[in-house]
């Protein structure tokens, strides 16, 4: 069943995303990727440099092409493509990867951070819209439940808390 709820939600956020904005989902999901490479580049910076003074950064992280590919799920030969789809709208650049000039990494520019961040509240709504569909699907119900609440929607389901082994308690009305 998860693997039909993932198809499903990916189908739709893809179809929202090109028709809306002209970018599919994988390349959404490079952006994605690509803008948290400095969010975690950052933390590190500030666990490193406690006391020090913050300084705005010239350029963003650059990840390299291996590395993207594993965090988007996609292939190398994919991730070298759709960097380069990218590249050409001027969302992400090539760059030699950190400590290594001979490899290639990438890196999202400006406006690809700006469509990023405007595209996100429409990636949000897709998402929520794709699971909530999902509820009225009798195979897919309790799991979309799941994803969205952390609730089993199945009546007396509750998935936090293991099944009790010992018998019924006091006022447990199960049979």
């Amino acid at each position: 069943m998860a693997v039909r709820l993932l198809g499903r939600v990916e189908r739709e956020l893809d179809e929202t995303l090109s028709r809306g904005h002209g970018l599919p989902l994988s390349e959404y999901r490079a952006l994605c990727a690509l803008g948290r490479a400095d969010t975690e580049a950052d933390a590190e910076s500030e666990a490193e440099d406690r006391g020090g003074v913050g300084v705005e950064k010239a350029e963003a992280t650059a990840l390299r092409m291996g590395e993207l590919a594993d965090r988007i799920g996609l292939k190398d030969s994919s991730v070298t493509r759709l960097v380069a789809r990218l590249e050409g709208r001027g969302l992400a650049e090539r760059a030699a990867a950190p400590g290594d000039g001979r490899a290639v990494a990438a890196r999202i520019t400006l406006l690809g951070r700006q469509w990023y961040a405007e595209i996100t509240p429409t990636y949000r709504a897709a998402l929520g819209r794709a699971l909530e569909s999902s509820l009225s699907n009798v195979y897919l119900a309790d799991l979309a439940a799941w994803v969205r609440t952390g609730e089993s929607a199945v009546a007396g389901a509750h998935p936090a808390q293991p099944p009790s082994t010992a018998g019924p308690t006091e006022g447990d009305d199960r049979p």
